[in-house]
């Protein structure tokens, strides 16, 4: 049909209607919806002298275009960061690029469709998705550097000269500042020895959240005594916080940085050895803080946003005492109660209320008082007597 008899019939239709006519009879006549039939009755009701005209959707505001020179520095900046080790090569780290130039920031859409004309597309590989961090139901989330750590343990891989290796990596949630620490097992006074080197770097955290790994805890033959971990964070003053089990997703921030460890570093060159790969290590946690950047940081690096906070470093002599008591102190567990009611605590087992069947409930064992504290919805349910061994060395049976 031809513009002209459209608007014909448009201009027939509410002629009809001023008439008298229904407008059901109308639009079912013409053949037309009721959507139809409003929307140019209230083309008419507007007064203009054209209403019956189909209106085009050209936007009134033409999008200025990028000039070429800018473009040009657009796909050098991704063309370099495609070709240097380490680098992030998305709109958000071409942006930090620009700012550091003064040429930015740009709209992450300009910048995804320069790199698309210029035929500078990478195919992504899909990834899980991924739940929110339990420390963010747990404690509001903040800004501040060393408020909250996340630690997880990497292996085993193998180097094809050097046997297996171990990584413990630790990531400041508040900054994204990282220290990778390559181990050749996964004991838990090498992890205690890696933690220290992760807060001579880092800083000291007020909590630790790390996933149910049986050497970050200790015996589940002597649930009660705790490991070296646990007892370097209660002498330290860091409250150690335990995602709940079989469910690595809590602990999102570090593990979202496993895969760019795995992929950007570890599989994407080669290692004479262990002490080569220890050194690299170094390199790319430097390269890491200075030049990744990330979106919950206002696309920053991780240095950029340190910048006025107040590090507590540990100091480079600190070392282990050779007798670790368990000092006075919190540990918390998150744990889902299921229909058996069971609440794991480093494999013992206690009852929980039959209302807390698929509910999180956080489980804190006060050191001071010997006592496990249970609460839902920040309010205690339960508690349990917990006995606590003084000496270190002397198990609770």
């Amino acid at each position: 049909m031809s513009t002209r008899a459209e608007e014909e019939i448009r201009q027939g239709a509410i002629i009809r209607f001023l008439s008298g006519e229904r407008p059901l009879e109308i639009y079912r006549d013409l053949g037309r919806s009721k959507r139809w039939f409003f929307k140019w009755l209230g083309r008419y009701k507007s007064g203009s002298p054209d209403w019956y005209v189909s209106q085009y959707r050209t936007p009134h505001r033409l999008t200025k275009r990028l000039s070429a020179a800018l473009e040009s520095k657009v796909v050098e900046i991704r063309s370099r960061l495609l070709s240097t080790k380490y680098s992030q090569i998305g709109a958000n780290a071409i942006n930090w690029e620009l700012r550091k130039t003064g040429l930015g920031p740009l709209p992450i859409s300009t910048i995804n469709r320069v790199i698309k004309r210029n035929g500078l597309t990478r195919k992504r590989e899909k990834r899980a998705s991924r739940h929110i961090s339990y420390i963010d139901w747990l404690l509001e989330p903040s800004p501040l550097a060393n408020r909250i750590h996340q630690a997880d343990l990497v292996g085993p891989r193998f180097l094809k000269n050097d046997g297996r290796f171990y990584s413990l990596n630790v990531m400041d949630v508040g900054t994204h500042r990282v220290k990778i620490n390559p181990l050749r097992g996964k004991g838990d006074e090498g992890l205690a020895q890696a933690l220290i080197a992760s807060w001579q770097r880092l800083g000291l955290p007020d909590y630790l959240q790390m996933d149910n790994e049986l050497s970050f805890h200790g015996s589940n033959k002597y649930p009660h005594s705790f490991g070296v971990v646990i007892r370097l964070c209660l002498k330290l003053g860091v409250q150690p916080l335990f995602i709940p089990i079989g469910e690595p997703w809590r602990n999102g921030e570090i593990e979202r940085f496993q895969d760019v460890f795995d992929k950007s570093f570890f599989r994407s060159q080669f290692f004479p050895g262990f002490q080569d790969l220890c050194a690299e290590a170094k390199n790319f946690e430097q390269f890491h803080d200075q030049n990744h950047v990330y979106s919950c940081l206002g696309g920053k690096s991780p240095n950029a946003s340190l910048t006025d906070q107040n590090i507590q470093l540990l100091p480079q002599d600190f070392k282990i005492p050779e007798k670790l008591p368990i000092e006075d102190g919190f540990i918390h567990l998150v744990r889902l109660i299921r229909s058996d009611r069971v609440l794991d605590i480093f494999g013992e087992k206690f009852l929980a209320p039959a209302e807390l069947i698929y509910e999180y409930v956080v489980a804190t064992i006060c050191t001071e008082i010997h006592q496990l504290q249970v609460r839902h919805d920040n309010r205690l349910v339960q508690f349990f007597s917990y006995p606590i061994p003084m000496e270190i060395g002397l198990p609770m049976l």
